[in-house]
């Protein structure tokens, strides 16, 4: 059964960036991340979350000059679990970002470091270490030889940074059929590397993107609030969340936050259902004039959950 949506407006403000209006502030306040989370919720639309290159180089820009050696960005560490490099949600179709084919045995996360994942030729994945060294296959999404495989044996983030820089990304698998072609290119006994890794941070603002450009040897154990170099470098480091520094909000198109009341027998709390439901709301908006390539994001509670059940609806359980 689909879920019946009634959406009702309340008077909160929150923001969608899409492509156009994202704009980054940097905010020369010294704050913990929490305080300045706060803030540039009440004066834009949240800290700072990078979608892609082109963000950064935004992101860049309006820091260019600063003289403070490092400024708080909305990346946080908050179990996630695993997702796909490529994060676009246009890929996916319903359920398919969570496609998975574990081999039996495995997710067993040997000496605790194996968060990436491969794949045999049998099309079973297996949880890896990124620091190994395995060959990859890159998806290309503008050439008709969508998979690529590359004997090269490389690190995964390696692997991934080849793949965005020649191709698309590496391989993302959402379907059997697509796990049958991934697995015909895998050379009998191999594993190489997909797009898949277990991501441990979260954007403040809840976006999917994988974007990262942690320094080297990061993130470590200071902390599990993330900065970023305002040096030449630019790049990221983990830190201690109570340790005041300047930060950097994103600026968007401000819309009000939508609160919906869902009908179903079925579990509205599952990632297929959150998928399907995300759909109906994005193509009721853009049949009201938002833009296309706004993007969304789902308002998580604090237990972590994006529904919960009405009381009345409780007590009707009872």
């Amino acid at each position: 059964m689909s879920p019946v949506l009634n959406l009702m407006l309340i008077v909160l403000g929150t923001c969608i960036s899409s492509a156009i209006s994202k704009q980054f502030v940097f905010v020369n306040e010294a704050k913990t991340f929490d305080e300045a989370q706060i803030y540039c919720r009440r004066f834009h639309c949240d800290l700072a979350s990078i979608e892609d290159a082109a963000d950064f180089r935004l992101l860049q820009a309006a820091v260019r000059g600063i003289t403070d050696p490092a400024a708080w960005i909305g990346l946080k560490k908050d179990w996630v679990g695993w997702r796909w490099s490529l994060s676009d949600s246009a890929f996916y179709k319903e359920g398919e970002a969570e496609y998975r084919r574990w081999k039996s045995g495995q997710l067993d996360n040997s000496g605790g470091i194996e968060n990436c994942a491969s794949v045999d030729n049998a099309g079973e994945f297996w949880d890896v270490s990124c620091n190994s060294s395995f060959p990859f296959i890159c998806y290309d999404g503008n050439f008709l030889q969508r998979y690529v495989f590359v004997s090269e044996g490389k690190r995964w983030k390696d692997a991934q940074t080849f793949c965005r820089q020649k191709h698309t990304d590496l391989v993302s698998i959402r379907n059997q059929d697509e796990n049958q072609k991934v697995s015909d290119l895998v050379p009998p006994g191999a594993l190489v590397f997909i797009g898949l890794f277990k991501d441990d941070f979260r954007w403040s603002d809840n976006s999917s993107s994988s974007f990262r450009r942690w320094s080297a040897g990061e993130p470590g154990d200071s902390g599990a609030c993330v900065e970023q170099s305002l040096s030449d470098k630019n790049t990221w480091a983990d830190q201690n969340c109570d340790e005041p520094r300047p930060f950097i909000c994103q600026d968007g198109e401000k819309m009000q936050i939508l609160r919906l009341n869902l009908k179903s027998v079925q579990n509205v709390n599952d990632p297929v259902m959150k998928v399907s439901i995300m759909k109906q709301i994005q193509q009721k908006l853009v049949n009201l004039g938002m833009p296309k390539d706004a993007k969304l994001q789902w308002r998580v509670q604090s237990d972590g959950e994006i529904f919960h059940p009405l009381e009345n609806d409780m007590n009707s359980q009872k």
